[in-house]
């Protein structure tokens, strides 16, 4: 099988994928600056109260780090063109890391950032999932953040429950797989299972997981994933959406809201399967990717992940083997129609 996915040009840095959301979408409800979004950090007040607002969607931005000694900037992370909040790219300025704390007295976080060169001046990433209609008191500011982590969500992948195929064709839910257990891969048969990683989050904003019902792709039941696990589609004839039969396809990117939707409820107890290599694997009997670690991949890995992934495997750097990704554009209603009806096993 051939691999036409295309390679980063030589000495370019690893970019990975974080959601921001707008200042305006985080407003004060009770404090000194009541009405206030969350703007200049010279305005900010202690004790203020703030709620996000339940229209705020999550802007993608693609980061990238120029090779520069870190600082209190992020280390001179850079944004990557494109999108609708930066789309000329620019320099990524973390302007403070402010702390909140919810009702149930648990402690929120989210960096403040400034893009100069973006449609909206002020922006924050949460660094740990906030919900609407949720109070969060603002507890702390920090204006010299150090060791700024900006994590991607690329670990997540799929919800408890969801059947993995075996070796031996039998499923099995993915929490009872042990490391050393031999799942059935699309290209290289049985493999060996090396590492299995668990993350349990709110189930809001980018944390929310995609639900894939029964049948839609052929699937035996409802896959539930989060929204950046990508799905393998293998597409027939000359029409096709990518440059090679081969695709991958982020599950976030096949939501139409009736047979794909996004579950916002509760909480999401994520799973990820690392195996030898990256490698397609059957989750509720549809061709799914397993992670693929890589130095992409551990970029964006949150800080307790990346110190167990680097403990057990210091040197491993996987490429990706097979299949082109699709972008999100490309993806109109009509190209969602097409890979349900070529998948659907009907």
């Amino acid at each position: 099988m051939s691999n036409d996915a295309p390679s980063p040009p030589a000495g370019t840095a690893p970019a990975f994928t974080c959601h921001v959301f707008l200042g305006s979408d985080l407003k004060v409800t009770s404090g000194a600056n009541l009405h206030d979004p969350l703007w200049d950090i010279e305005e900010l007040c202690l004790g203020d109260i703030y709620m996000l607002a339940e229209s705020a969607e999550g802007y993608e931005l693609r980061i990238t780090n120029d090779g520069a000694d870190d600082t209190k900037d992020g280390g001179h992370q850079r944004v990557l063109p494109g999108g609708d909040l930066c789309p000329k790219g620019g320099p990524l300025h973390v302007t403070a890391k402010l702390t909140f704390m919810a009702r149930d007295g648990s402690k929120i976080e989210i960096l403040h950032l400034h893009l100069p060169n973006a449609t909206r001046e002020f922006c924050f990433l949460p660094i740990t999932p906030v919900e609407p209609k949720t109070d969060y008191t603002l507890i702390g500011v920090d204006e010299s953040p150090r060791d700024v982590k900006f994590s991607d969500l690329i670990t997540f992948a799929f919800l408890r429950g969801t059947q993995i195929t075996m070796a031996d064709g039998s499923q099995r839910p993915i929490e009872t797989l042990s490391v050393g257990d031999r799942l059935l891969t699309r290209d290289h048969g049985p493999q060996p299972l090396r590492w299995i990683g668990q993350q349990t989050v709110r189930a809001v904003g980018a944390y929310a997981p995609v639900v894939i019902t029964k049948d839609t792709l052929g699937n035996a039941s409802d896959l539930i994933v989060s929204q950046h696990q990508r799905l393998f589609v293998y597409q027939q004839g000359d029409n096709r959406m990518t440059r090679t039969a081969e695709m991958l396809v982020r599950a976030k990117y096949l939501v139409d809201d009736e047979a794909v939707f996004i579950r916002k409820d509760g909480y999401a107890d994520y799973f990820t399967l690392l195996l030898n290599e990256h490698e397609v694997i059957y989750a509720e009997c549809i061709p799914v990717e397993s992670l693929q670690l890589s130095a992409q991949t551990r970029t964006g890995l949150p800080d307790e992940i990346a110190r167990e992934v680097d403990a057990h495997f210091p040197n491993v750097d996987q490429e990706q083997a097979f299949g082109t990704e699709l972008e999100d554009e490309a993806l109109k209603d009509d190209a969602r129609a097409r890979i349900f009806k070529g998948n659907s096993g009907s």
